[in-house]
């Protein structure tokens, strides 16, 4: 399954591939199809001068949550797609917030929003902002984790550009939180437990 992940990602992606992907589950004309072209053209547009350490554009991240959400995952529920795409944006942007994407996008998207972000890095010290993120989700639904989980899965799979120090930092907490999330609720063990088991060896990704 995790050759099958990275064979997902390599392909091209864009705007047209996307919705013909959502288009094979929902018609353009649906409010709910609607909807997940205003998360994905306020992600991108907030995300536009955003890079990750690789050099690639911070929206790539975003939408290929998404896409192992919905290909890997099978998920159709378009609340769930809406905050795979906006899962970092009240974390990352300061003109974001829980509430503002409540009026933006609901009720639902802005709880699963609101779980999926860590507090503000100037008001706590990283170990307890972190302990206060985890601690939150313990007791998240599983939905907050279909989305999480997809979200650590690309991270670790787009590790190899970040320093040995990062890596292993993301490896332990895989180690220490998620795959703890992922046996539980039984989403990607495997694919989580190959990667950081790939990451630890130093074996290139798409090996």
């Amino acid at each position: 399954m995790l050759k099958k992940v990275k064979l997902l990602l390599k392909q091209a992606e864009n705007r047209k591939t996307f919705f013909k992907r959502i288009g094979s589950f929902l018609v353009p004309t649906d409010p709910r199809y609607i909807a997940i072209q205003k998360a994905y053209d306020v992600a991108k547009g907030e995300f536009r001068q955003e890079k990750r350490a690789g050099g690639e554009r911070y929206f790539e991240h975003l939408r290929a949550v998404a896409i192992i959400l919905i290909d890997c995952l099978r998920v159709r529920d378009y609340v769930l797609i809406i905050a795979a795409l906006l899962h970092d944006i009240v974390e990352d942007i300061p003109s974001w917030t829980v509430e503002r994407v409540k009026a933006e996008f609901g009720d639902e998207v802005a709880k699963l929003v609101d779980y999926l972000t860590k507090p503000p890095k100037g008001e706590y010290e990283d170990k307890e902002r972190l302990n206060i993120y985890f601690s939150r989700l313990r007791n998240a639904p599983r939905e907050v984790f279909l989305i999480k989980l997809c979200d650590n899965l690309h991270n670790l799979l787009t590790l190899w550009d970040f320093n040995p120090k990062r890596r292993a930092k993301k490896i332990r907490e895989t180690r220490q939180f998620y795959l703890r999330y992922a046996a539980k609720h039984i989403i990607l063990i495997h694919e989580l437990e190959a990667a950081v088991e790939e990451l630890e060896k130093g074996k290139p990704p798409g090996d």
